[in-house]
Order: C-alpha cells, then structure tokens, then sequence
C-alpha cells in the first residue's frame, strides 16, 4: 500500500521532459559540397507529447555544433537566423531547413561531423539528435575560367576584374557542374550557383556576350540538355531544357552579339527561368529592360 502511495507520488512530481516524446532527425542532400554551396541541414522533428509546441519566437530554440573530423573547430561566423514562429501540434512533425553555410567557417576540404540540439525552455530541456552526421566539403574541378570588368559605381575608377569559373564536382558518382563568381586573383568567392547533374562525356560550353553575361549549354541526360544565363552581378536570368529532335540544340550568337539556343526544341517546364507565364515570342535574351525587372522580381 506504501508502495502505491509511493509510486503515485514520484508520477505526479516527475518532470514533464521525463514522459513527454520528442524526438530530433537531421540530414543532408548531399554527401558532399563545394566550398561557399549553400549547405542546407534538413531538421524533422516529431511531437508525441500529448500538447501542441510553439518554435521559432527567437533563435535559441534550434543550435548546431560543427566538428571537423581531424579536430579543431569550425569558426561560426554569425548567428544562424532562424526565427519564425510556428506550432507544432501533438502527434505531427515539421521539418525545418537551415543553411549551414551562413553562418559557419566551411570552405577547407575534409569530412565534418554535426549535431543538432532542439531546446524547450517550458519544461527546461533540450533534445539531442541521437547520432551525429556527417558531410564532406570537396575541393571540385576547375574546367574552365574567364576574366571580365565590372564597372565602378565611382566615376573615373577603372573597373573591378572579376572572373567567371565552371566546376565539376563529383557527389557520390553523380557529377555536378557548378557556376563560380571570384574576385581577379579567385581567392575570394563571390557568388557559387549549382546548375545540377551533367552526364560524364558531355562537355560543357561556356560563352560570354558583349554584355558579359555568362551563356553555359551542357547535356544533362542522354537526349536533353540544360541553358543557363547569369549576369556579371551574380543573377541568374535563364533556365531552360532543350530536347534532342532531328537536330541537336546548340549556343549561337547573332550579329548584335545576342546568344541564343537554336536547334532542338525547347521544353517548358515550371522550374524555368523567366518562369512560363513571363514568357512571349518576342522575348530574347539579353533581357530588354521590362522583362529584366519581371524575371528579377520572380527570382526575388
């Protein structure tokens, strides 16, 4: 009978972290990464405690300790924003994504080793994902690189020398191609965008306008091929797909310095650049200035 009395006591004053189920995941898309590639870590949490939880008031609900595999520590550079507020209700999960790579050190080459920890100041405790992951920051391959100006907001100041650089990296036997913005001595980058999978005999075409706006065309899939158009201040303008038809797709230049896709037979698709409904049949690239501010609005 104590006993009972006993038991029923240490129910009633235990902690409610001690009954309550949270429980933490996290992953990553890739094994690997390019130094300055967005790295996102994708955070699943679960709720099984018997009442809705409220996040992201502030940014200490959700931290990341980063340890690189040869030891040290990974330099965290600011704080992670990771604010808005959301509920999670009892018996639901929501996944949360954080890119890493704002606010940490991660550009030198070797295997890193996180851990996330989920914090409920309510009931006083935080919840550790149960193993730590990992991810890879790989070096890539330059294939190509071209330098070109930019002008001065100053009048009279010669312009700044930028470069233009294609990299290939190989994500676990998945190759990848990637545009790189870097200063004049490509030491410091200022703009990385990947422009996805690229088949391994396909060789890249790299070329640039008279407005020094950089035009790459490379094949993606055995009959299908990927254009992209980024501007010398790191905007990308273009997405398209293009199909193997009688003809093959391919980058020319007409006699106003104008790069277009000719050939083949352009497929629309939602992921394009300027999106569909931007689209007209009179619209060519370099941009006029109307169509420039829409595509800029829509990649806003």
């Amino acid at each position: 009978m104590i006993y009972r009395y006993l038991l029923a006591a240490l129910l009633f004053f235990a902690p409610a972290g001690v009954w309550a189920q949270l429980r933490i995941e996290l992953d990553f898309d890739q094994e690997t990464y390019l130094p300055h590639e967005a790295l996102y870590a994708v955070v699943r949490i679960y709720n099984s405690s018997g009442q809705p939880l409220v996040f992201g008031k502030d940014n200490s609900w959700l931290s990341f300790d980063i340890e690189p595999s040869q030891g040290g520590v990974v330099l965290q550079k600011k704080q992670l924003d990771i604010r808005g507020e959301f509920t999670l209700p009892n018996a639901a999960r929501a996944k949360k994504l954080v890119n890493l790579a704002e606010a940490f050190e991660l550009t030198k080459f070797g295997r890193y080793y996180v851990t996330a920890t989920l914090h409920v100041p309510e009931w006083g405790e935080s919840f550790e994902i149960p193993k730590r992951k990992h991810f890879g920051i790989a070096t890539g391959v330059k294939l190509w690189e071209t330098a070109f100006g930019v002008p001065s907001p100053k009048e009279g100041q010669k312009p700044e020398v930028r470069k233009f650089q294609l990299v290939q990296a190989n994500h676990v036997k998945r190759l990848s191609l990637y545009v790189r913005i870097t200063d004049e001595s490509g030491g410091e980058t200022f703009n990385l965008f990947p422009l996805g999978a690229v088949v391994g005999f396909s060789k890249p075409e790299p070329q640039m306008d008279r407005w020094c706006n950089l035009h790459v065309f490379y094949q993606d899939k055995a009959r299908t091929f990927r254009y992209f158009m980024i501007t010398p201040d790191g905007l990308m303008l273009a997405r398209q797909t293009w199909e193997l038809t009688d003809s093959r797709p391919e980058l020319t230049m007409n006699s106003e310095g104008r790069i277009s896709v000719t050939g083949g037979m352009r497929r629309i698709s939602a992921s394009d650049l300027p999106p569909p409904e931007l689209l007209s049949e009179k619209s060519s690239f370099p941009l006029q200035a109307e169509e420039r501010a829409d595509a800029e609005k829509a990649v806003k």
